[in-house]
């Protein structure tokens, strides 16, 4: 919260009227958002949205979430991912890429996957915290290093409370 991306963030979702200025509510508004614990099905609680973003979820035999590039690459130097090339990408003048990628992981094929390589977490988590909270549910229009393209986000709504269930660039 004390790092330049997440206060110019902050600043920027307290003058939308969507955050409170105090660091504290910030704080807690984050902590909800993105580590609230719910079920995807069958009433068992192990979901939040850091862990379907950033970190992937494997249930039923298909991949859902996974959309860090940092994660996937642990993943994959411990063979447990398998990169299967790109379909599309998004040079963001040196700043990072976006890449519209398919492929394995625990064994299971994921034929399209999204995800921002390059780039700092906080950076994602900053750029999809302003979609979640500016334009939920639809395609949030970004401009980046002069590169347009899209971030995604999906509300899940919890014990009467709105959370992120996915967040990912689009190209």
């Amino acid at each position: 919260m004390a790092t330049p991306v997440m206060k110019h963030t902050m600043h920027f979702l307290a003058d939308k009227g969507l955050v409170s200025r105090d660091p504290r509510a910030q704080k807690e508004a984050l902590k909800q958002i993105w580590f609230t614990m719910y079920s995807r099905g069958g009433g068992k609680m192990g979901s939040s949205a850091f862990e379907h973003v950033f970190l992937g979820e494997l249930k039923r035999g298909e991949i859902s979430g996974l959309h860090n590039w940092i994660f996937f690459g642990t993943e994959e130097a411990q063979k447990q991912a398998d990169y299967l090339g790109y379909i599309r990408k998004l040079e963001l003048g040196g700043k990072g890429a976006i890449l519209k990628i398919h492929y394995k992981w625990a064994n299971v094929m994921k034929p399209v996957g999204s995800m921002f390589v390059g780039t700092s977490p906080e950076l994602e988590m900053a750029l999809y915290t302003v979609c979640f909270l500016v334009h939920p549910d639809q395609k949030c229009h970004v401009r980046m290093a002069g590169k347009h393209f899209s971030i995604r986000t999906h509300t899940y709504r919890y014990q009467s409370k709105n959370v992120i269930g996915s967040a990912f660039p689009e190209i």
